[in-house]
This record gives structure tokens, C-alpha cells and sequence, in this order.
């Protein structure tokens, strides 16, 4: 029984043996020998455009707050009580161009005024006096002469007398005395009529000094009242009814309405992206703001972006450059100008630009023809992918002109028809198959970005 078991064991050792054995044998005299698969390049695909020349306007997109380009503080040249106060006299408020503000007390002028007048009439009737005076003492003259003439005669024919012993020393020096009291009221009316034109004089000055005093006296009566130069909105009060305004004291502040300016920071590099290439705006020997301003032909678009539904814009003007860069960051100040920036208000609907509102300013400089615009992001590290005509990758080293937000104008590297890659290609490989699929919406939004156009 022993022996029938250990056969047993051993049958069912060998015999699965011999069964995969044929098993094999059968597999091995039916197998086919395996297809040989040829090595094939593959294609990447890729996004492109066709390159070609467009007219681009430089921008420069900056940021500033608003302020005033007037600012105006009623300062008063006299000093009193103030009597009048003009009722929208408040922070705020908007004052018509002429509208008075606030009147001083002019009673002391006035009466400073009246003294003078006085004064001047006194002078007036001191002048007609002396006028008088000459023509009374040019008559006396006259008449002192004569008898001045006469007393000579006399006293000549008395010298004959004397000579001839007709009359007596005495009655010769009776007569010489006469004589001489005439020729001294001669001399003593003569002199004052040399000095009546001295005095005239010196009165006219006087009268020259009090017609002075009382101009300036009516001149402060006009000074006393306060009117705005021109149309403004009050930026700070500092004075009420009946309180003494000193001369020199800033009693309110008030800024201008008509124009704002927005003052923004632009690196070099930016500020000269804006300029002409043509020498058409070559500035003279003798600048000027003016000159400049139309030599440079920047124009800007102010712009308030509330949400992103909500972005008001206005007109601006390029209105000059700070004198210097500044020191600390390098930056040149550029104005912006706005003209009337409450015209456009609707209640509710559009705010005017006020003051100290942070807003956007993009600038724009002449617009440059014939350049080669691409997407800022198909320039890697100064180089751009374009598919050959075969297809082919090549890796390009350009030379870019400048860059305008998203767009880089290139001036060396590529030519107008050939296809730009955009999509990213890893690994780049100089040669390698490319599938390029057109992209013409890209294309024409860049062509759009380019030639400065709202989208």
C-alpha cells in the first residue's frame, strides 16, 4: 500500500512536467517573428502669427493725484473790521469770477481821505494867495521904480544946486536919503518877487504830496473790499463777521475750477519711449514752455477706474516737465493738464475731478510708422521662436526697440511674413518639427494694442 502511495506522489510530480513541456514545444512551432516599426519624427503644435508692419503709438500708463493749477488766498493790503461777508463764504462753496467775499470798514480811510482832501485845499488857497501876492508886489515894483527915477533926478539936480552953493549940505543929504529909501524898497520888493517862484514851488510839492496821500487813501477804500479774480471753489475760510482783519493775514484760500493738473512720475527710459524720432520738433536756441510742449506732441487720457464697470475718462494735455529729476528715485515729473474738469459732471452718474483724486494717466507720444509689433511674452530672453518655411523651429536673437505694456517693438532680428511662435515650446530645440495653427484673433488685437486702440 506503501509503494501504490509513493508512485502516486511521484506521477504527479513528473507529469505536469512533461505537459508544459509540450505546451512549450507546440507555442514555439506556431510563433511569428515581431514587426519591425520605423523610427518617425513627431510635430509640436504651436500658435503663430504672421509678422508684419503697422503704425504703433507709444504709451506710458503712470499714476498721480489731481491738484489745482491755481490756487488763490485772499490777502487783505488794510487792515479793519469786517463789515460784510459774502453768504456762500463757507469750504466748499463756488464763487463766480468778480463776486465779492467780504468788505472791510472804511471809516478811517474815509475820514483819512477827507482830511486830506482838506489838506489839498488848503494848499489850493495858499497857492492863489502867493499868485496874488506876486501880481501885488510886480504893481508896488512898478510904481517904486518910477519914484525910484524920480528921487535920482531929484537928487542930481540938488547935486547942482549944492555945487553951485544954492542950498545947504543938509537939504543934499535930506535928499539922498530919500534916494536911498527908494532904491531899498526897490530891492525889497524884488526880492520878494524872486521868491515867490520858490514858494510856488515848494507849495506845488506839497500839493503834489497831498494828492498822492489822498489817491491812496481812495485806494484803500477800494482795497477794503475783497472780490475773486476768478471762478474758484473755496478750499479754507478763516475769518467771520465783525472780526479785524489784519493786513497781510490770509483770510480764506480758493482754487481754480477751470483746469487741474495731475503731476506723475516717468522713468527716463519711458519718458524718451514718448518723444519724436524726427528732427520736425527740433527746439530753438531760446526755449520755452510752449515750444517745447508742441516740439514733444505728448497727448494723455485721464482715467478713474472705480470698478471694473465704472471707469470715467477726460481729455488731458501734456503741460510740461519738472526743471530736474528728482534725486531720490530718478524719476522725471511730468504735468498733465485738464481743462474743465466739472463740465462733464452728472450727479450720480460721472464725478467731476476734484482735487487729491488718485487717478490714471496713460500718455501718448507721436505715432511711429512701419515698425514690427509682437507679444511681450514671445521675447525670451531676447530671443523669439519663428517657424521656418519648412516648418522648423528657430531661435532668433532680436533687438527691441521698447515696450509698451504688453507689446514689444522690435527695430533687428525678424522681417515682415514670417510666423512668430507664441506657445511655449519645451525643450525649444533649433530644428525641430513645429505644426503651426494661425491665431488671427491674436493678431489682430496686437495690431489693435499697437495703433493705441480701445478694445
Amino acid at each position: 500500500m506503501n509503494n501504490i502511495m509513493n508512485i502516486l506522489k511521484k506521477l504527479l510530480i513528473v507529469v505536469p512536467v512533461i505537459c508544459g513541456i509540450a505546451v512549450f514545444a507546440v507555442l514555439k512551432s506556431n510563433k511569428t517573428p515581431p514587426v519591425r516599426v520605423e523610427n518617425k519624427e513627431r510635430s509640436q503644435t504651436v500658435r503663430v502669427i504672421t509678422l508684419e508692419r503697422a503704425t504703433v503709438v507709444p504709451r506710458v500708463i503712470s499714476y498721480g493725484y489731481v491738484e489745482p493749477d491755481r490756487i488763490w488766498q485772499a490777502i487783505p493790503e488794510v487792515s479793519g473790521k469786517v463789515v460784510y461777508v459774502n453768504e456762500n463764504l463757507k469750504k466748499g462753496h463756488f464763487i463766480k469770477q468778480g463776486e465779492v467775499l467780504f468788505r472791510i470798514d472804511t471809516t478811517s480811510y474815509g475820514l483819512a481821505e477827507r482830511r486830506g482832501v482838506a489838506d489839498l485845499m488848503n494848499v489850493d488857497a495858499r497857492i492863489k494867495e502867493l499868485e496874488q501876492q506876486r501880481k501885488n508886489t510886480e504893481r508896488l515894483l512898478k510904481i517904486e521904480k518910477q519914484s525910484l527915477n524920480s528921487a535920482a533926478q531929484e537928487l542930481r539936480r540938488k547935486r547942482e544946486l549944492f555945487k553951485n552953493n544954492y542950498i545947504s549940505a543938509s537939504d543934499l543929504e535930506k535928499e539922498e536919503r530919500t534916494f536911498l529909501s527908494h532904491q531899498t524898497a526897490v530891492n525889497n520888493l524884488q526880492n520878494t518877487l524872486d521868491l515867490i517862484p520858490s514858494q510856488k514851488k515848494a507849495l506845488m510839492a506839497q500839493k503834489e504830496s497831498g494828492e498822492s496821500t489822498v489817491r491812496q487813501q481812495r485806494l484803500d477804500v477800494t482795497k477794503a473790499e475783497i472780490r475773486a479774480p476768478f471762478n474758484c471753489r473755496l478750499s479754507a475760510v478763516n475769518i467771520e463777521l465783525d472780526q479785524f482783519a489784519g493786513a497781510g493775514s490770509v483770510l480764506a484760500e480758493a482754487i481754480g475750477i477751470d483746469r487741474v493738473e495731475i503731476p506723475v512720475s516717468l522713468t527716463p527710459q519711458n519718458f524718451f519711449t514718448l518723444l519724436p524720432r524726427t528732427q520736425k520738433g527740433k527746439i530753438g536756441p531760446e526755449p520755452d514752455v510752449e515750444s517745447i510742449r508742441k516740439a514733444i506732441g505728448i497727448s494723455a487720457k485721464v482715467r478713474l477706474p472705480l470698478d471694473e464697470s465704472h471707469t470715467f475718462e477726460w481729455d488731458g494735455q501734456f503741460s510740461r516737465t519738472s526743471e530736474s529729476i528728482d534725486m531720490q528715485t530718478g524719476a522725471i515729473t511730468t504735468y498733465i493738464t485738464v481743462e474743465k474738469p466739472y463740465e462733464k459732471a452728472i450727479p450720480g452718474k460721472r464725478p467731476p475731478l476734484v482735487i487729491n483724486m488718485y487717478v490714471e494717466v496713460e500718455l501718448s507720444g507721436p505715432p511711429l510708422p512701419d515698425r514690427l509689433a509682437v507679444p511681450r511674452h514671445a521675447v525670451r530672453s531676447g530671443s523669439v521662436y519663428i517657424s521656418g518655411p519648412d516648418n522648423r523651429l528657430e531661435i532668433r536673437p532680436v533687438e527691441v526697440e521698447f515696450f509698451i505694456q504688453d507689446i514689444a517693438v522690435l527695430s533687428d532680428g525678424v522681417n515682415p511674413g514670417e510666423n512668430l511662435v507664441l506657445s511655449d515650446v519645451i525643450p525649444a530645440v533649433q530644428g525641430m518639427l513645429l505644426k503651426p495653427v494661425h491665431d488671427p484673433g491674436i493678431k489682430t488685437s496686437l495690431l489693435n494694442q499697437a495703433a493705441g486702440e480701445t478694445e
